[in-house]
């Protein structure tokens, strides 16, 4: 019988699988795109923040509490690109790091703020959905490919 932390590991290797599924059509240059206004912040800023709230909501899985933010991918130099093997190497980690947390908890009993590790384990998911939402506004703007598995998890298509 498949465990509930087995069943979770394996949603987040598809979400984070269509993640991967980005990265791998991106070349470097794309990272430092931007959208067409003042205040956009680039591509590679939406992985670090994806990245970096994935390794610091591992204490919020176990105790309901965010100790601090931090992310372990040093930030480009200032018009600089990560490397995609970099972006992807540190995701690779954290998902690692999830996967341990997750085999460790019971996942239905609540935590220091009342709530489940599930219900923790939901708010990660938002987040990197929001982030896919993110990056789509960028994939259209900035005419970058469309992984196959975010056109079918997400009904993108281009008009020909």
């Amino acid at each position: 019988m498949t465990s509930l932390s087995q069943h979770l590991q394996t949603h987040w290797q598809q979400l984070r699988g269509m993640t991967y599924d980005l990265l791998d059509l991106l070349a470097a240059q794309d990272l430092v795109k931007k959208l067409p206004f003042a205040a956009s912040q680039d591509i590679q800023y939406q992985f670090f923040c994806m990245l970096g709230t994935q390794e610091s909501w591992l204490p919020v899985l176990s105790s309901g509490t965010m100790e601090s933010w931090d992310c372990s991918l040093t930030p480009a130099p200032e018009g600089g690109a990560l490397s995609l093997a970099d972006v992807k190497a540190h995701f690779e980690a954290a998902d690692q790091a999830l996967f341990a947390q997750l085999e460790q908890l019971d996942l239905l009993q609540p935590v220091g703020d009342g709530h489940p590790p599930l219900h923790h384990y939901m708010v990660l998911v938002e987040h990197e959905a929001h982030h896919h939402g993110q990056l789509i506004n960028f994939i259209y703007a900035l005419d970058l490919p469309i992984p196959p598995s975010w056109a079918d998890k997400w009904a993108l298509h281009r008009d020909e």
